[in-house]
């Protein structure tokens, strides 16, 4: 049969079952758009450092499980072992504050000192310019170039950084081109890797009165950089890594000497470094997010699959005849397959009109919620047609095959009676469609639920800490630390604060400060806190023994203790312990999310003139309102009107950020399984129906009652949702368990979730059905006789 005779039979088959022709576009559409959008994520998260010229001979030098290693490294090695080619070392700042050449201040972010290798390494393009060869030079990217300069010639200009304390005048050498959106590493600044030692100032000025005042970086026992080498063509990273172990013993750290050397390929770097320690400069996706969102994806393209099936069959149950006239006329089982494939395909290419409509929406909606930046240079890559077609393809031809292959092969006569041989199991494959359909939707629905509830609780607060209505005003410089007392007389006098203290970390926070204490014969690693004279107090922390922070003395030596740290070293108030005197002994308490345990923890007191952070506790009511009055407050002094402020429940609500982007995702695809789902059964509603009208219209002239007729049909779709909600509650209770497991402290699975996801399920089945049988029973019987 030719292509224009196979497309003519196709169109006109579509236009004749319109509804039902509709209904398979657009839920085979919402389906695709869902996979074709997860499939583009996959290969973007997939597509890091893979352009880097020589990408297969670069590596990341790793101690265990650490990112960081020493300057004197990276010389060593490139002069002691020939397989090395080159090396460059990176150390980056974040978060600093610049003044452009009209003395106008801003924040910005990721500066990076590094050695000038970096740009052949990265195949960094300098558009105007050279490479940064001195500390005084700075070169910038192209976008930073257009932000501060315009049109004007940025080469020679002058940019003034703020490392510790005071602005330092950069030149700016050159310009580079901003880097691609699948590098790992993004600097928008890139100095001198002898610019390092402000950079270490300026990173360990949270640290206050307990930073070292050591500046000698350049030594084999300050592990503060990233090293990246290239090896020679043909070379093995293992033998590498079994020649770098010998500069283990470099260190005078005993612990450290224990950690072998490792190589980490560049093109692993995005994915494979969360769990990695000091992995700060590095773009870092998430493995395990990926699998979550490709079982989601895998789960709607199932329900589209199932509704495009059975609503494909169901279109040719009202064709048999019309298959069997061309049987007759002399077609072959051959051609039969090929109007069966040809139309399934053609309803699947019609369904890319949909998917558009999906992905248009759906990729900034992907970009917002998790941060991403899929763009349309992920179409370059080919992998991405490829996936796409072979996904299309595939799924228009899943039910052509399927339904082409067992009809072709039924004979004319019986094509013309209009039934369909046994073997095919009309009642088994409905059920089965449909059992499949609330089975997945149930998973979704209780995943969405099991997940919020975890949140909530995790986001509630911590244990035996009060977190609500505290304000955070970091002083980021010197000047502001030094008038703390000043600022904090100033802040008591708003209206609605309560309490103010200081600090250098202010619990639940990210990071984990080690505090390394001696005890007995061993050197304890303890989780430290550095906080300030009433900061227990503002937050409610118990002191189950002894005293909380006095006033601070230089050279008083205190130390207060958690529960679990005096329980396990036998720590008793006003004993010594490594020196230090034991003042109190707090409550344990979470001082990081709910996802670690709480650890022996040490609290340090910090020098007023040093601290970091103000704590600011108001009213419920007040919160908003003292929070602007501290804004204006800290305008007024003019140099440090940039300055953060936040509340700690934003500190807090960080910590989550991965699970609310997962709770969002996984929301907006189960809202797309509810609208596939009530398509589906919509389809098989009226499929039905439409093969009960005689058995409706006799019964209504038999006096059958309307609301009789409904439960008769509804009886014989719930019925399989109830089945679905018991194959479903296992399976859902298994992944949510599986997934809690991500956090040390977690809520219970409790029965109401699957209670409730099983009668949102039921509730949508009622209504579908409800609706078209109220249609149904409400004809008059005589039109539904004359229908058969």
């Amino acid at each position: 049969m030719k292509l224009p005779i196979l497309l003519k039979i196709s169109v006109r088959s579509i236009l004749k079952n319109k509804i039902q022709s509709l209904i398979s576009i657009l839920g085979l559409g919402i389906g695709l758009g869902c996979v074709f959008l997860l499939l583009l994520l996959f290969i973007h998260e997939n597509s890091f450092d893979r352009s880097i010229p020589h990408k297969e001979n670069i590596y990341r030098i790793l101690r265990g499980n650490d990112c960081r290693t020493t300057y004197e490294l990276g010389n060593t090695i490139e002069e002691e072992i020939p397989a090395i080619k080159s090396f460059f070392r990176i150390h980056q700042l974040n978060q600093f504050q610049l003044k452009d050449n009209q003395n106008k201040l801003f924040e910005e972010k990721n500066l990076a000192c590094a050695d000038s290798s970096i740009y052949k390494f990265l195949g960094i393009q300098i558009l105007k310019g050279k490479a940064s060869l001195s500390k005084d030079e700075i070169c910038i990217s192209s976008s930073i170039a257009t932000k501060y300069f315009g049109k004007e010639n940025p080469i020679n200009q002058t940019l003034k950084i703020k490392f510790d304390k005071e602005f330092y005048d950069l030149n700016v050498c050159g310009v580079y081109r901003k880097m691609s959106t699948y590098s790992s590493l993004r600097p928008n600044f890139i100095g001198h890797i002898d610019l390092l030692s402000k950079l270490l100032n300026k990173s360990r000025k949270q640290l206050g009165h307990y930073t070292s005042d050591d500046n000698n970086f350049k030594d084999w026992n300050h592990f503060d950089l990233h090293t990246y080498i290239r090896l020679s063509d043909g070379i093995n990273p293992k033998d590498i890594e079994q020649k770098l172990q010998v500069y283990k013993n470099r260190t005078s750290h005993d612990k450290k000497k224990e950690l072998d050397y490792k190589l980490q390929a560049i093109s692993d770097i995005y994915l494979y470094s969360n769990n990695l320690d000091g992995n700060f400069y590095t773009r870092t996706g998430n493995p395990s997010e990926l699998i979550y969102f490709l079982v989601i994806s895998i789960l709607i393209l199932t329900i589209a699959i199932v509704n495009y099936i059975f609503l494909t069959k169901a279109k040719i149950e009202l064709r048999l005849k019309d298959l069997g006239v061309q049987k007759a006329m002399g077609a072959s089982k051959n051609n039969i397959f090929k109007q069966i494939l040809f139309e399934s395909n053609l309803l699947a290419i019609f369904s890319l009109i949909p998917a558009s409509v999906v992905m248009m929406f759906g990729i900034p909606f992907i970009n917002q919620t998790l941060n991403r930046n899929i763009n349309v240079e992920v179409l370059s890559i080919w992998q991405s047609y490829i996936s796409l077609v072979a996904v299309l393809v595939i799924t228009g031809s899943i039910a052509g095959v399927l339904l082409g292959y067992r009809i072709s092969k039924i004979s004319s006569v019986e094509l013309i009676k209009g039934k369909l041989i046994k073997r095919i199991g009309k009642k088994q494959w409905s059920n089965s469609f449909l059992i499949v359909h609330f089975t997945i939707f149930i998973i979704l629905v209780v995943g969405i639920l099991a997940i919020k509830k975890q949140l909530n609780f995790a986001q509630s607060g911590s244990n035996n800490i009060n977190t609500d209505n505290v304000i955070i005003c970091e002083l980021n410089s010197d000047e502001l630390s030094s008038k703390f007392h000043m600022i904090e007389n100033e802040v008591k006098k708003i209206p609605g604060v309560l309490k103010v203290a200081g600090s250098s970390f202010i619990p639940p926070f990210k990071d984990f400060l080690p505090v390394k204490l001696q005890y007995e014969n061993d050197i304890i690693r303890f989780d430290g806190l550095i906080m300030g004279t009433g900061m227990l107090d503002l937050l409610d922390i118990e002191i189950k023994e002894g005293k909380g922070l006095g006033n601070f003395h230089e050279s008083r030596r205190e130390m207060i203790f958690n529960e679990t740290a005096a329980k396990e070293y036998n720590i008793k108030v006003g004993s010594l312990f490594n020196g230090f005197m034991v003042r109190g002994i707090v409550k344990d308490f979470n001082a990081h999310s709910f996802h670690a345990k709480i650890r022996p923890m040490v609290i340090l007191q910090q020098d007023p003139q040093k601290l970091y952070l103000l704590a600011v506790k108001t009213n419920k009511t007040s919160l908003q309102q003292v929070q602007k009055k501290l804004s204006s407050f800290f305008k007024e002094i003019e140099l440090y009107k940039t300055i953060n402020i936040y509340t700690l429940q934003d500190q807090i609500d960080d910590f989550y950020k991965k699970e609310e982007q997962q709770v969002t995702i996984i929301s907006a695809f189960s809202i797309l399984a509810i609208a596939l789902s009530i398509m589906g059964l919509l389809g098989m509603v009226l499929n039905s129906i439409s093969l009960k009208r005689k058995e409706i219209g006799i019964r209504k002239a038999n006096g059958a009652k309307t609301h009789e007729i409904i439960r008769m049909i509804n009886f014989s779709f719930i019925k399989w949702v109830l089945f679905a909600f018991i194959i479903a509650c296992p399976i859902s209770w298994f992944a949510m368990n599986q997934w809690l497991q991500n956090f040390a402290y977690k809520t219970e699975l409790s029965w109401w979730i699957f209670v409730l996801a099983g009668i949102i399920a039921m509730g949508i089945a009622l209504l579908t059905v409800s609706w078209q049988s109220w249609r149904a029973a409400r004809k008059n019987p005589v039109e539904s006789l004359r229908y058969e």
